[in-house]
């Protein structure tokens, strides 16, 4: 049986509280009770604990001992240790990362406290810090008697010593440790204590962490803006680090539908110096430029003049701004001999990029390191040549590059060289073509320097592109798809909106900005049709590369396609379909038609994105489901992947209503390993919430708001007896004609913020499914804040600024 541990004053159904401090938000005073314990340990009266810990340090040589090698891989169920210093946030991160993984969470606080009766400050009191060091050990090694899979740790080793750092040591070769950071101002300033001593014993506290954990995690101090609505205050802390632990399990989840970083598709890779990222006033949104990865350039010698968290706190920027794959690009200078690259390396791998470089002129003994340290990381096997590119006839020079990737275990190989011809580009790109077939690792080669521009254009996998605002440094990725699109080797697409009373749609001027932010000569447009069979006349045109699909021909559109995706399979409707042209067998080009349902990866993300973490989806949770259309069907399946199981549908025709229920009950019948389905039927507005489902938190209106057929919309209000969560929920508006619409008003007129509830309007759901959209039709990861944009201002060009 799964137990979860609740903060003091949460609410009632979270797991944790939205106002716990140390996780994110910027509280000034609420970390003043645990400070005082560390005040006492290291008061004037006694300094036991401090003078032994520094023993302790000095005896094993901890500051300048080289680190030890720590196992990155594991099984799955292994238990999960947070550590670091006081205040870092590590128990509401503890919270977070047990519901996320299903797992008992263990505080060291409420453990001592069941064991003692007594809080840590009040028990070193009343026995001195001697006898607190020893209960101290004591109730950590009975717990990690019993805790070693299976659960989340938090509180323990905060201020270890000898004996604790040896247990330390034992457990970190079997569980994962995280070092969780935070900055040390917003710690030491929640505490009136000496702010000298406190500095010290926050010093010892992470060398020692940092010697004995295998990861690092930096919690950034989250500076919240007014509009930020109280019960989301640490959502985007709870995104954070439940994306940071599923990549210590290798559960990395993907979070654009682009094509694969590493594939010879034109991928490209944002260049990004960590000079930048530390900069206070940089537009953080130039990272969704549309690039499939973010190329951290990272100097080693940073590290030295840099307090040890710098690199931890710049990918923890980068992890909340982008969602594309993180590569770490570590620039070696001539002075770091073998033995500090070895250590830069494990630094930067205890980070979890999702791909690290790798210098080809190491030597071979830093292949133990990388086997052992590199966990789920991909390596890029990187060298600047000093001589010209390999010839057909020079293939030793390559092989002998190739035998050495290899035995480091690279993943992929970059080769750069400094051109100093114009024609050196086509030395370039002809090496590429000759070594990319063979090869079953992806190879990287262009040239750097201002004649190089042109293989930077034309090099297929992960070429380096800069920010828009550093143009001046190298060439943007809108400069180069321009280039390709210009030189033919890419073809300009229409993407064509197919369907009926289409002159409110938005999806034009959303794609359209998105296309022109990525330098493509696309161009989406309205095709409004009245009859279906009309789509034949719009395919022949051989520049349609894709249809985004409207009412009424969502269901309509599956007779015709050639292949769907499981998902539009299962919800019996498809939005988008890619037109792709193939080779037949007689040697003439055949139409392929591939759908896809992106209604239900909006409503998904949208429902995720504004759940606060008190309403976390458990067993327990329903969702309330307002219409029986197509788009209902999308909205039941998102949260059924989001992991909702209990369903309630009400429908002005209740035999519609029904009859939705009764399709997913038989759709989940059929699935083998599914959890059972709960789908009620609510007949009237007078029905009483069902006794046997908790109440909604999340409500879905799946209803038109305007005008069909001459016929306005039927109006009613949400029942108050269906509002009855008392931690309240996400209310997510599916329509946007008007934006406000009736049923928006009525929960805003009802004050429903402040009972916890969130609400969303129709145009974030539009924007995510047209994200997924471009991405699947495009192969490009979405400029979402262009996207975003785009959407707002064409709105309030057509409506006005009032609606």
């Amino acid at each position: 049986m799964e137990q979860y541990t609740r903060l003091p004053g949460s609410r009632k159904r979270g797991f944790y509280s939205t106002t716990a401090p140390g996780a994110g938000e910027s509280s000034a005073k609420p970390q003043s009770n645990k400070l005082r314990a560390i005040g006492e340990l290291a008061g004037t009266d006694d300094n036991y604990v401090i003078s032994n810990l520094r023993s302790d340090v000095d005896g094993h040589q901890l500051f300048n001992h080289q680190p030890r090698l720590l196992r990155h891989q594991y099984e799955g169920d292994e238990s999960l240790v947070l550590v670091g210093f006081w205040g870092a946030g590590k128990r509401t991160l503890g919270l977070i990362a047990s519901v996320a993984l299903h797992r008992e969470f263990v505080d060291f606080d409420a453990t001592f406290e069941r064991k003692t009766k007594l809080s840590r400050g009040a028990y070193i009191a009343s026995h001195g810090p001697r006898a607190y060091r020893n209960m101290e050990y004591d109730i950590t090694v009975e717990v990690l008697k019993t805790k070693r899979k299976g659960c989340v740790l938090a509180g323990f080793f905060m201020m270890a010593d000898g004996r604790q750092c040896q247990l330390l040591h034992e457990l970190s070769k079997t569980n994962p440790i995280i070092h969780v950071m935070r900055d040390k101002e917003s710690i030491l300033s929640s505490s009136d204590h000496d702010k000298e001593k406190l500095d010290h014993a926050h010093d010892i506290s992470n060398r020692l962490c940092r010697q004995y954990s295998n990861f690092d995690y930096f919690n950034i101090t989250q500076k919240l803006a007014s509009n930020v609505i109280g019960p989301l205050k640490l959502k985007q802390t709870e995104q954070d680090f439940v994306r940071f632990i599923h990549s210590v399990f290798n559960q990395r989840p993907r979070l654009v539908r682009s094509a694969d970083a590493l594939s010879r598709s034109y991928t490209y890779a944002l260049q990004v110096p960590s000079t930048w990222v530390n900069q206070s006033n940089v537009d953080l949104t130039e990272l969704e430029s549309g690039a499939d990865a973010i190329n951290l350039v990272f100097d080693p010698s940073l590290v030295e003049k840099k307090c040890s968290s710098f690199l931890s706190r710049q990918m923890a920027v980068l992890r909340r701004h982008t969602r594309v794959p993180i590569i770490l690009d570590i620039h070696p200078h001539s002075e770091l001999d073998q033995t500090r690259y070895a250590d830069i390396l494990q630094l930067a791998l205890r980070q979890i990029p999702d791909m690290i470089t790798v210098s080809l002129d190491t030597n071979y003994t830093l292949a133990d390191v990388l086997a052992v340290a590199k966990c789920h990381t991909k390596i890029i096997g990187t060298t600047q040549l000093s001589d010209r590119w390999p010839t057909e006839k020079d293939s030793s020079q390559w092989r002998r590059l190739y035998e050495k990737a290899n035995s480091l275990g690279c993943d992929a190989v970059r080769i750069t060289r400094t051109s100093t011809s114009p024609l050196e580009n086509l030395d370039c790109i002809n090496f590429l073509m000759r070594v990319m077939a063979p090869c079953d690792i992806p190879v990287m080669g262009y040239n750097v320097g201002p004649i190089g521009t042109t293989s930077l254009c034309f090099t297929p996998t992960l070429s380096p592109v800069v920010l828009p605002s550093m143009e001046r440094d190298g060439i943007t990725l809108k400069q180069a798809q321009h280039a390709l699109y210009s030189s033919f080797t890419l073809r300009r697409k229409k993407i064509a909106i197919f369907g009926q009373s289409l002159s409110y749609s938005l999806s034009p001027a959303m794609q359209n900005a998105a296309y022109r932010a990525c330098g493509m000569p696309h161009v989406c447009y309205t095709a409004e049709r009245n009859q279906f069979t009309d789509i034949d006349d719009l395919l022949k045109d051989d520049e349609i590369g894709g249809l985004a699909i409207a009412l009424p021909y969502k269901v309509q559109f599956l007779s015709i396609l050639d292949e769907m995706t499981p998902d539009a399979q299962d919800i019996g409707a498809v939005n988008t379909v890619a037109v792709d042209r193939r080779l037949d067998r007689d040697g003439t080009m055949k139409r392929f038609l591939r759908g896809y349902n992106t209604d239900h990866m909006g409503v998904r993300i949208c429902v995720e994105r504004n759940l606060s973490p008190a309403n976390v989806v458990t067993s327990e949770t329903s969702a309330l489901i307002l219409g029986a259309g197509g788009i209902a069907r999308a909205a039941i399946y998102a949260c059924y992947q989001a992991g909702v199981r209990k369903f309630c549908i009400f429908n002005r025709t209740s035999g519609n209503a029904e009859n939705l229920a009764e399709y997913f009950r038989q759709w989940a019948a059929s699935r083998t390993r599914s959890s059972p389905l709960h789908m009620a039927v609510l007949e009237s507005l007078n029905a009483p919430w069902p006794s046997n489902v908790s109440q909604p938190t999340i409500i879905m209106s799946c209803r038109p708001a305007h005008e069909i057929g001459g016929q306005e919309p039927p109006a009613f209000d949400i029942p108050e007896q269906w509002l009855g969560s008392k931690t309240g929920g996400v209310f997510i508006e599916l329509a946007f004609e008007p934006l406000v619409t009736p049923l928006m008003k009525q929960m805003k007129h009802r004050q429903i913020s402040s009972r916890g509830w969130i609400v969303v309007d129709g145009l974030d759901v539009l924007v995510e499914q047209g994200v997924a959209q471009f991405e699947i039709l495009t192969g490009r990861p979405a400029p979402v804040h262009v996207m975003r944009r785009a959407v707002r201002e064409q709105y309030h060009a057509t409506h006005g600024s009032n609606d």
